[in-house]
């Protein structure tokens, strides 16, 4: 069935458009405002112009965009619909022969066409600015650890069964923080900093601590400048190492999921509930239209409209608050991904989806 062939349908698409931008503006406007203030001595140490400002903050709209853009579509099918069946416009159509649910497909459309958004994004927008964001993402980290005074250490296996311990990898200057190149438990080298630009690592602030006789690790060597002409760093492990399954995107995720079925390790778990969490949430900007769409539609003397707003954005941080538990509990491997991700989207969507049936 075609649908924008009426003028309703455009009088409806119109005013969804007009509420959803609205809203976006406002809400990211004021979001922009708060962060800016928060931030903006880091902005001023890096001597940003303007339009890095700009830049950066559309690259932030479009990290959050699985967030935004159904509380957008929330709030836009509430007023609309609300405002319809206050001014008598439903009971207007329905008196000329259409049915509810033939007024109702303009605002389903409108909530696939963003569900479709959302996995454009997921697939290509957000996995590409990464990158970009990489470097104001590290200077709030860095910054963010020296406030609370927070070490995280991870490990990276190398080709001859060595491993690098490292707190911090920086991608634009390919370099690792506070590491500690492990030979074996009797030879270790704690670098400060190491270089991966040149084609051999170069380390400076060298450690070489070794273990004697009588089993402890003495210093045996310092260097101010040190090649690890024998390190040998494999640069796909590196980058699954360094780079979180959340920023990556859905056909890769696909590509990396265990062959063998079953979960092994955490990381693995973390790989397959992320890639299950994709698949799910964006489309949370359908059930922003079903779940309240039968509460606006009611006829009524005094339509509750405060408690339809309120109800349903609280729901829908319900929603996100489940998902992102059920999220924990999966990688955790409390539950299986496929059970901790799916049984609660399905619960929601068989509940409001339903009831959106029967209403209509």
């Amino acid at each position: 069935m075609m649908i924008l062939t009426t003028i309703w349908e455009r009088y409806f698409l119109r005013e969804l458009i007009k509420i959803f931008c609205l809203f976006l503006f406002c809400f990211y406007g004021i979001y922009v405002l708060v962060d800016y203030a928060n931030h903006s001595h880091s902005f001023q140490n890096y001597r940003l112009a303007s339009l890095d400002i700009v830049v950066f903050y559309a690259y932030e709209f479009i990290t959050r965009m699985d967030v935004l853009v159904p509380f957008a579509v929330l709030i836009a099918s509430i007023k609309t619909l609300c405002m319809l069946n206050t001014d008598n416009e439903l009971v207007a159509l329905m008196a000329g022969g259409i049915k509810l649910r033939r007024i109702l497909l303009p605002f389903i459309a409108f909530g696939l066409f963003f569900t479709g958004i959302l996995y454009i994004n997921t697939e290509f927008l957000h996995p590409k600015i990464i990158k970009y964001r990489q470097f104001y993402d590290q200077s709030r980290t860095e910054a963010k650890q020296k406030k609370h005074k927070q070490i995280f250490v991870q490990q990276l296996p190398l080709e001859d069964g060595s491993s690098i311990i490292f707190q911090s990898y920086n991608g634009n200057s390919e370099s690792f923080r506070d590491a500690y190149w492990v030979r074996s438990i009797n030879d270790i080298y704690r670098i400060d900093s190491l270089s991966l630009r040149t084609p051999v690592p170069i380390g400076t602030h060298v450690e070489h601590l070794q273990r004697n006789d009588k089993g402890e690790l003495i210093l045996v060597e310092f260097f101010s400048e040190h090649p690890f002409s024998d390190m040998h760093l494999n640069k796909k492990t590196l980058v699954d190492t360094v780079t979180t399954p959340s920023s990556q995107s859905i056909s890769v995720l696909k590509e990396k999921l265990p062959s063998h079925g079953e979960i092994l390790s955490e990381k693995e778990a973390q790989l397959i509930t992320t890639f299950y969490y994709k698949l799910a949430i964006p489309w949370v900007c359908l059930l922003a239209i079903i779940a309240p769409a039968p509460f606006c539609i009611r006829f009524s003397r005094t339509l509750p409209v405060f408690f339809i707003y309120a109800l349903s954005i609280f729901g829908l941080f319900f929603f996100y608050l489940v998902m992102d538990s059920a999220t924990i509990l999966a990688e955790r491997q409390a539950l299986s991904p496929a059970l901790a991700i799916w049984v609660p989207f399905c619960c929601f969507f068989g509940f409001f989806g339903y009831r959106f049936m029967r209403s209509t």
